[in-house]
């Protein structure tokens, strides 16, 4: 090869390398997008809401009768049992009433007898007697047993008034107020305890009324305690059919169906209700997704890498990942943040 063969190679050679350089530099470079493959999975809908523990049974002690508390024998956090007697209230009056209408029905026992003996002694003399005298008699006796039976009622009615002063636990719970002191004087309208059931506590929570009208009786749960990893197993037990106008919520309860277990009234939890599960569905984020004009798209990256808008229909619900119902199918790729590129733009899909 001759010396000036050689240098025009060279030159050509260089021209070429510039060349390339130029068309890499000026050419629009593709750009880097974040995407998602879509497959299918199970999936479930899950509705979040903040609860409050509450007892399964709650009621206040009150008095039916007024009077000074001369028994108080608990305190709050003390645990009865169903039928123990938790207070007595002073049952003077009733002891007194039913010491007189004990008197009284002695002395008509007393009274009868005698009526007895009168009949009798008169039947005895057969037709010496008048039916006249006998009959009387006999009324005699037919009205004393009506007045000992009058006067036996009195005497047990004097006792249920004084039972009535004696407040008896009606389930087994814990005491979680006492509002009040022994030697207080007490009205029909005093609380002497707040009682509770602890032992197998419901869950009280309040869901709007959207997403209320899918909840069911039965609905599968978990409740999740303040500084606990562990959930608790719970259903739904009730759902208010009223909703509250002034919140638009309809009140739900749920119980645990794991163990029983002892939790503090109040605390609040989050409560995870099931409302959905499916063995297969297409699931993507929802930031993924942009809503206009009234519909939803996401932006897929095609084969030739080429990005388009693709309209979908989904199931909204407040969670982070929505269950799409259609528009989408599984090995389609699309854009993580929607706003990463446009439609019509070539990109590099980085998964």
């Amino acid at each position: 090869m001759t010396k000036i063969s050689r240098k025009t190679w060279l030159v050509a050679l260089a021209g070429i390398a510039i060349a390339i350089a130029a068309v890499w530099l000026l050419a629009p470079s593709e750009k880097a997008v974040a995407t998602i493959v879509v497959r299918t999975a199970p999936a479930e809908r899950i509705l979040a809401v903040n609860g409050r523990i509450r007892p399964r049974l709650q009621v206040d002690i009150r008095p039916s009768l007024g009077g000074e508390l001369v028994a108080l024998p608990f305190d709050v956090g003390d645990r009865v049992a169903a039928g123990q007697i938790l207070a007595r209230i002073d049952d003077a009056p009733e002891t007194a009433a039913i010491a007189e209408a004990a008197a009284s029905v002695q002395t008509q026992q007393a009274t009868l007898a005698q009526a007895r003996r009168e009949l009798a002694r008169f039947e005895a003399l057969g037709q010496f007697a008048t039916r006249r005298d006998v009959e009387q008699r006999r009324l005699a006796v037919v009205e004393g047993e009506r007045e000992l039976s009058r006067r036996r009622a009195t005497v047990v009615q004097a006792g249920e008034l004084r039972d009535r002063r004696v407040l008896r636990a009606p389930f087994a719970g814990v005491i979680l107020e006492r509002p009040v002191d022994p030697g207080q004087a007490v009205g029909l309208d005093s609380i002497i305890y707040r009682l509770a059931d602890l032992s197998s506590p419901e869950i009280s929570i309040e869901v709007d009324e959207i997403y209320a009208a899918e909840i069911r009786p039965g609905m599968a749960a978990t409740i999740s305690m303040p500084g606990q990893i562990r959930r608790l197993n719970a259903k739904v037990l009730h759902v208010e059919p009223r909703v509250d106008p002034a919140t638009g919520a309809r009140a739900v309860r749920l119980g645990l169906t794991d163990a029983a277990i002892d939790m503090p009234s109040g605390l609040t939890v989050t409560a995870n209700l099931v409302i959905e599960r499916r063995a297969s569905a297409i699931s993507v984020p929802r930031n993924a997704i942009v809503q206009s004009g009234g519909g939803s798209r996401v932006r897929v990256v095609g084969e030739d890498r080429v990005v388009s808008d693709r309209a979908i229909g989904f199931v909204d619900w407040p969670a982070e990942e929505v269950i799409v119902t259609g528009g989408l199918k599984p090995g389609d790729r699309i854009l993580a943040d929607p706003d990463s590129a446009q439609s019509g733009e070539k990109v590099r899909a980085i998964d």
